[in-house]
């Protein structure tokens, strides 16, 4: 067996003995073997996946050019693990690289020039990398490539992207093998199935480190103060403030933006002893760089933050990982839980503070899918047509190439195995002149065939505009937020600030705004003066859906079904909340379960009341809503209003003849029958469709945003987008990249895949229909979400106390 002497002399260095599952990935590396790493965060991953290279180059002084490349999806990893890596070859000839997009010109023209034996990059500065001419030289020599996160990359279109590079990279080096490492997925060989060419045999090695997670669910004496309805979770500021200790570092983390800024603002006014910080992925770079590096070296106490701090750096000072209200979905606790205790094999307690008491029974769901290993599958983007056409750019401007061989190129990963030749061939028609609607247009001319077949840049044009819009990200329409002497503090939502006039104020950035002008894509702010000034309620910032594996979890909550966890510290008073919430649902209604439908009706002052239950999650849900009015609306004429949430959708009419057709029509409604002609009827998917064209074309190179410092505004980009839209669906109604906008908004906003799955459960399930004659625990958080759109906070409060009262009877 090959001892791998250097890293063995490192690790012995550092006082640390390799795992068994860092072994056998040397020891797989040396047969050549390519492989998936699956192991928790901070299980000594990186040095799995490249030990056996780093023992390679501590064995050889003489290894020239590049000899491993290191794929992370974000670019503080890069620095991260580039200090990592660069630690074993100190005293060594060989260097260590970080090449991203805040990469100077200098230092990305010496990578060119003199390569690094190891480079550390992103998906888009690799496939910049990859549109030169130069990158046969300087990935010839590439024995080992190595994607980080892989699960993170998987489920989005930069997974598309990385799947291309790495066809292209294999082409040009013929040695080259791939290792993914990913945290635990619930298909570990599906997905590096994704990661490697269509025939490659490939195996798992598993870490097999066990990183207990405790949950521990914040409790107050009065516990009237946990409400049935809400999100914010605030009633719980003063419990969640005592646990909170100086000189120990610890991460709040909430699920919206809105959310972090309240409660930033909260805990800085009780805890004035504390140093806290906000991070989310509005405020402008400077700011977050500065919470990750007080992060990383323990000189703040706690940081209240949003999904943009889940994943990446290693925050070794982080000891407490603060949960408010549901995290939504199994991974996402587990990513979030492993930013605290970043050691192998080390436990982590997660406190999770309930915004509602309905989170009490998703915590218990947690707890059982923990114990049951049971995480959510990952749903790759296939046939990314935007993306492919992006990339074809990107290999043409390295070198002319020809359909055929390319084709064969594009088919051997996973993403386009089943992409016809007919799709690729109308792809290059696109490149070539746009569509027939655009052929007069030299604009739209990217691609030139030469004489002898094979495909080029058309132009140098072309070729600068395409190296600036590498990438599958784009941002949302949004303005930046300027204090009047001129510092960005970030960036909110178009729509939002469309809705501010000069004198209100809000929060943003953990301080209180006012507005003093919209102008030119900037509101320019100061701040608030007078302590009287109302706020604007909210802006808006990410939500998250109930996955499918909680949700079902949550129904045997319900059911009573749900076995006991030891992982929760006080599991007998969650078992007596959960069960007294079962106990006033089967009292004022019935509780559901898995083979029935659940449906309640009641009348109010507002009108008739009608709500299903398919615990699908908000995202199915406003698919499913609007579609069921729409089926329902073409038999009967009436006007509804529809509010979801995860776990339901409350139809509301004055009159309840709709309803009777709908109970009456039940399989006709819900079938999946006509699916995306009716999505398209019920919830104008063509103007859905023609907002998300701009991110589509801007990816797929038909819509440039122009060069530094002569950028577009995002308002007159999407102006741009619209006018090209209406052109293509009235001159060339099939253009694939108008098909494209419509599947991105499918699966992107009402999680299609998921409907169709969701209209097959509830048709084959059993309708059980309940009068009741005020909202059960299971619709009051429905009715108060439509109340609170229209009706002020004081108003909704007095509503729903009095639509409580019978709940404690």
């Amino acid at each position: 067996m090959r001892t791998f002497s250097k890293i063995h002399e490192f690790f012995l260095q550092k006082g640390f003995t390799p795992f068994a599952f860092q072994q056998e990935a040397w020891e797989c590396c040396e047969r050549r073997e390519e492989f998936l790493i699956q192991c928790p965060t901070g299980s000594g991953k990186t040095l799995a996946a490249t030990g056996w290279m780093l023992n390679r180059l501590l064995s050889d002084e003489g290894l020239k050019g590049l000899r491993l490349l290191y794929i992370t999806p974000l670019r503080a990893m890069t620095r991260d693990i580039e200090a990592a890596l660069a630690e074993p070859l100190n005293g060594t000839s060989h260097r260590v690289v970080a090449r991203n997009s805040d990469t100077s010109a200098k230092d990305r023209a010496s990578i060119l020039k003199n390569p690094p034996q190891i480079l550390m990059t992103t998906p888009e500065s690799l496939s910049v990398l990859l549109a030169s001419t130069r990158a046969l030289m300087l990935f010839n020599n590439l024995e080992l490539v190595v994607v980080d996160e892989w699960h993170e990359l998987l489920g989005s279109k930069r997974g598309t992207q990385t799947q291309l590079c790495l066809a292209r990279l294999r082409l040009i080096s013929a040695q080259l093998r791939t290792i993914g490492v990913s945290a635990t997925v619930e298909n570990p060989a599906f997905a590096v199935r994704c990661l490697l060419s269509r025939d490659a045999k490939s195996k798992i090695i598993s870490a097999n480190l066990k990183r207990e997670i405790r949950l521990q669910i914040i409790q107050d004496e009065d516990q009237s103060r946990l409400p049935w309805a809400g999100h914010l979770g605030l009633n719980l500021l003063r419990p969640v403030a005592k646990n909170l200790d100086i000189n120990s570092t610890s991460i709040l983390f909430t699920n919206t933006r809105n959310q972090a800024e309240q409660w930033y603002h909260a805990l800085s006014i009780v805890r004035t002893d504390l140093k806290i910080a906000l991070h989310h992925g509005s405020l402008a770079k400077e700011n977050r760089e500065e919470v990750e590096f007080a992060l990383k070296h323990g000189t703040i106490d706690l940081v209240i933050a949003t999904s943009a701090l889940d994943l990446g750096v290693d925050f070794h000072a982080v000891e407490r990982i603060i949960q408010i209200g549901s995290p939504r979905t199994v991974s996402r606790l587990i990513q979030r839980s492993g930013r605290a205790n970043h050691k192998p094999g080390q436990s982590s307690e997660v406190l999770l503070v309930p915004t509602n008491r309905l989170h009490l029974n998703e915590y218990q769901a947690l707890a059982t899918a923990l114990d049951d290993h049971a995480i959510e599958p990952v749903r790759p983007p296939f046939e990314c047509l935007d993306v492919l056409m992006q990339h074809l750019i990107t290999l043409a401007l390295q070198s002319p190439w020809t359909a055929d061989e390319v084709y064969s190129e594009i088919t051997s990963v996973f993403a386009y195995s089943a992409l016809s030749r007919q799709t690729f061939d109308r792809v290059i028609v696109i490149l070539v002149k746009g569509s027939e609607a655009l052929n007069e247009y030299p604009e739209f001319n990217r691609l030139l065939q030469l004489d002898d077949g094979r495909f080029t840049i058309s132009g140098m044009r072309f070729a600068r505009r395409h190296r600036m819009s590498i990438g599958t990200i784009v941002s949302n329409t949004s303005v930046k937020v300027k204090m009047r002497r001129g510092q960005s503090l970030g960036e909110i939502e178009e729509v939002f600030a469309g809705r501010l006039r000069p004198g209100d104020a809000f929060r943003f950035a953990g301080k209180r705004l006012e507005v003093i002008r919209l102008l030119d894509g900037e509101l320019i702010v100061k701040p608030v003066v007078s302590k009287q000034m109302s706020e604007v309620p909210r802006w808006t910032g990410g939500r998250l859906p109930l996955s499918d594996t909680l949700a079902s979890r949550v129904i045997n909550q319900f059911e009573g079904n749900s076995p006991i966890s030891k992982r929760i510290t006080n599991q007998g008073w969650l078992i007596g909340a959960i069960e007294q919430t079962r106990a006033i649902q089967n009292r004022l209604s019935e509780c559901p379960n898995q083979t029935k439908t659940l449906i309640e009706r009641f009348k109010s002052r507002d009108g008739y009341h009608l709500i299903i239950y398919p615990f699908a999650g908000w995202l199915v849900h406003q698919g499913l809503g609007p579609l069921l009015a729409y089926r329902i609306g073409r038999h009967v004429s009436a006007t509804i209003t529809i509010t979801v949430n995860d776990y339901g959708i409350e139809f509301l009419s004055a009159s309840t003849d709709p309803f009777a057709h709908l109970l009456s029509c039940w399989k006709a409604l819900t079938t999946p029958i006509n699916l995306d002609q009716d999505l398209d009827n019920a919830l104008n998917l063509t103007e859905l469709a023609k907002r998300q064209f701009r991110a589509t074309a801007r990816i797929a190179g038909l819509i440039f945003e122009g060069y530094p410092g002569q950028s577009k505004s995002l308002r007159a980009l999407q102006t741009s987008a619209g006018l090209l839209f209406e052109v293509l669906k009235a001159y060339d109604a099939e253009h694939l990249l108008l098909k494209q906008a419509k599947i991105d908004v499918l699966e992107n906003e009402f999680d299609r895949p998921r409907l169709q799955k969701t209209l097959l459960r509830i048709q084959k399930n059993k309708l059980h229909i309940v009068d009741i004659k005020q909202p059960s625990p299971l619709a009051l958080p429905l009715v108060i979400d439509r109340l609170s759109a229209r009706l002020s906070s004081e108003t909704v409060a007095e509503r729903m106390r009095k639509m409580t009262e019978s709940f404690d009877a």
